[in-house]
């Protein structure tokens, strides 16, 4: 298992705005200073990046031609609608026609980006589809809104992957697409076969997820488009760095990635509003690949550790993942 890694200028480069320090605590990074400083990553191969917003993300052989100058490309592109504030009451589930009609093409838009820059595929994070009371939502309209919206953006074009990533909350109180159970009821609703699934860890540990569970779900349907790395306390998503809380969910979650044929990309998606960015950026990579190491050691006993799942043997398992992975 070699899995590739990309950057994201939005995250490794951004100044960090919050609610109490709405200026941040970093400088924005310029573009040419972000990709110098990728460039010096070991193992980061590629980008991804974002319509609308991005640098030359209007002149797309310009923006490759930029990236290969730095040894790298595209990895996935986003559809960005969320810091808009015209979409406050939804984007795919608005009422407003001229909201969603908007959204659905900032979406076609994005997927005709994505071939063009060979993109691996299109994220789509419906932020603001959701509500924050009850008696507030017309469920019935929103979900019909929500396939409808789905299927038109899929038929765009059929080549072009979808990664729908869902989320218990924020900045709504409750998101419509929650959990991998209702993201998998979408799916499985369309007659588009493009659509299919973002697993962001911590939306995942969030959502009281086991996501190496969440995983094979997403995985026996051959509907994992994109893996977000971060990490939190389960209680919010502050996209903390990869692998620093939830070690053993973590890790039984990359021994089942290595069972899959993923061929994705890993986003390191964290912020890091007050530590040097790039010394942050440095270790999530460093952890990914130590991640990917103590997986490859358990596969090579995975018949022993594969019997005891299914004599459901937990201790003699957790013995030997432990002898393998700190050698005791």
């Amino acid at each position: 298992m070699k899995l590739r890694i990309n950057a994201c200028l939005g995250i490794q480069g951004a100044s960090y705005s919050e609610r109490y320090v709405p200026e941040g605590y970093h400088d924005d990074m310029e573009f040419e200073e972000y990709l110098r400083e990728v460039s010096k990553v070991k193992d980061v191969t590629g980008h991804f990046v974002y319509y609308p917003g991005h640098p030359l993300i209007d002149s797309p052989e310009k923006l490759k031609k930029k990236l290969a100058d730095h040894n790298s490309v595209v990895s996935d592109i986003g559809a960005v609608t969320w810091p808009d504030r015209k979409f406050k009451y939804g984007t795919l589930t608005s009422k407003d026609k001229k909201a969603r009609k908007e959204t659905v093409d900032i979406i076609k838009h994005t997927m005709d980006l994505a071939a063009e820059l060979d993109a691996h595929s299109v994220l789509v994070w419906p932020a603001h589809d959701g509500m924050d009371y009850v008696f507030q939502a017309d469920f019935a309209g929103a979900w019909d809104y929500l396939i409808e919206s789905l299927e038109e953006i899929g038929e765009h074009n059929p080549d072009v992957k979808i990664a729908v990533e869902y989320k218990q909350k924020d900045p709504r109180a409750k998101c419509y697409i929650e959990d991998v159970g209702k993201l998998m009821y979408i799916i499985k609703s369309l007659k588009a076969q493009n659509i299919g699934a973002a697993l962001d860890l911590g939306h995942a540990f969030l959502a009281g997820e086991r996501p190496a569970e969440t995983l094979e779900i997403l995985s026996r349907e051959d509907k994992l488009y994109q893996i977000h790395l971060n990490d939190n306390y389960r209680d919010a998503d502050p996209d903390l760095l990869f692998g620093t809380i939830n070690f053993w969910d973590t890790l039984e979650f990359f021994y089942w990635l290595a069972k899959t044929d993923y061929d994705g990309w890993m986003h390191t998606d964290f912020v890091s509003p007050r530590d040097d960015r790039m010394k942050m950026f440095r270790l999530v990579v460093k952890t990914i690949r130590d991640f990917e190491d103590m997986a490859s050691k358990l596969m090579e006993h995975s018949d022993t550790i594969d019997k005891n799942l299914k004599d459901h043997n937990f201790v003699d398992n957790m013995d030997l993942v432990k002898k393998l992975i700190f050698n005791k």
